[in-house]
């Protein structure tokens, strides 16, 4: 949720040189300007003609004239669709909802589908894009933290089924990510919390090529983000600029190097596999995604070290320590056990009897390793206990 109190803190805006996603003839810059320029940025990687601009119903009243007004300003015709706003409205008739709209429109497969939002409206739209006509260029304009250190990068697409999270969907790069750092301004403290949970994600995975060209593990990214944690959370213009690129950067290598998550992607699901079962039994928002995923990645760096995995047994401390430090939560109470397992069974990553978990060896060093759903149960066992973890 964003509301309308600016933060004198993000005002003024300095651009970045932009992170290029390099994945060849499908390569695409993430560029790091205010919204204002998105319609130049857009014209930058395609021809000016028509264009649908898709928000939400929170953000478009905040943030769409500005990016109307662009587009046209340089040379675009667009029209644009609003949809609801909420983890509750990523399904499937939200989408066909889109879909339909688009086709309304007479959209054609030069027709750049813009999405403007957080990570629930890059996901919808882009997966309406991806399927319209068989595919349509689309670009994204993330307007909260999360969504532009993770959702708007690396091409993942779609909806959540009553069967479980984003169980509907497609891969499908954007032409284009906008991270119009200026729309943070907006954007309410819980919710930027959340992005926070994905930043401190990237500082765990972290690898820096040396001389050789070879990835190996960093920890310079994680002793940052410990060092400036009040910082992000207090919303220090400079801290966040910094870490949002960097997030991009750690991420877009691991695109790179396996586009389609047939392994080393998978590391970004780090936290994800128990905080979607969390999401699961709790019900789709109730708990913040960032919020799941940062009690999720306590509890994965907890089962690693009981596997033998982890030799550091402080790291789940440590890592619980940066996360409060940013105002997040390391610990969920009430949830059964049993439900928790049930959920798993249908996380998108289960491969037949077993499911791909990641495993935090130390910082840098963060691994996957098939596990069936029951050998979860210990991680599960001790979300209680993390709620006070490290305080």
């Amino acid at each position: 949720m964003q509301n309308g109190e600016p933060q004198e803190k993000l005002q003024k805006v300095c651009s970045y040189e932009p992170v290029i996603v390099d994945l060849g003839e499908r390569a695409y810059p993430i560029v790091f300007e205010p919204l204002a320029q998105i319609g130049k940025e857009l014209a930058a990687v395609k021809k000016q003609g028509k264009c649908v601009l898709v928000s939400n119903d929170v953000v478009g009243p905040l943030h769409s004239a500005t990016a109307l007004e662009s587009l046209k300003k340089y040379g675009w015709i667009p029209s644009y669709v609003e949809i609801p706003d909420g983890e509750k409205n990523k399904n499937p008739e939200t989408y066909l909802n889109l879909v339909n709209k688009l086709l309304d429109l007479k959209v054609d497969r030069n027709t750049p589908i813009i999405a403007l939002g957080g990570g629930v409206t890059t996901d919808i739209v882009g997966f309406a894009a991806a399927t319209t006509l068989r595919g349509l260029p689309f670009a994204n304009i993330p307007t909260t933290l999360l969504a532009m250190v993770d959702a708007s990068v690396g091409g993942k697409t779609g909806v959540n089924t009553k069967h479980g999270k984003n169980l509907l969907g497609a891969f499908w790069q954007p032409i284009l990510v906008h991270a119009a750092v200026d729309t943070l301004k907006t954007l309410d403290d819980a919710e930027l919390r959340c992005g926070l949970g994905e930043v401190v994600k990237h500082g765990v995975l972290e690898e820096v090529q040396d001389v050789n060209g070879s990835w190996v593990p960093s920890c310079k990214f994680m002793e940052w983000i410990e060092e400036n944690g009040s910082k992000l959370a207090n919303r220090d213009n400079e801290a966040l600029k910094y870490a949002i690129k960097r997030s991009c950067e750690i991420k877009g290598a691991i695109v790179k190097q396996d586009e389609r998550e047939t392994g080393k992607r998978g590391l970004l699901n780090l936290g994800h596999t128990i905080g979607h079962a969390i999401e699961h039994a709790l019900g789709y928002g109730a708990l913040r995604h960032g919020e799941a995923v940062a009690i999720g990645t306590v509890a994965e760096t907890q089962l690693a070290v009981l596997r033998g995995r982890c030799e550091d047994k402080n790291l789940p401390k440590r890592i619980a320590k940066v996360l409060r430090a940013c105002s997040l939560p390391t610990g969920v109470k009430g949830l059964s056990v049993d439900e928790l397992l049930e959920a798993t069974l249908m996380d998108k990553k289960r491969d037949d009897a077993s499911i791909a978990v990641t495993m935090p060896h130390k910082i840098g060093d963060v691994r996957l390793e098939k596990m069936k759903p029951e050998e979860l149960r210990p991680g599960f066992e001790l979300l209680e206990s993390n709620v006070g973890l490290a305080a």
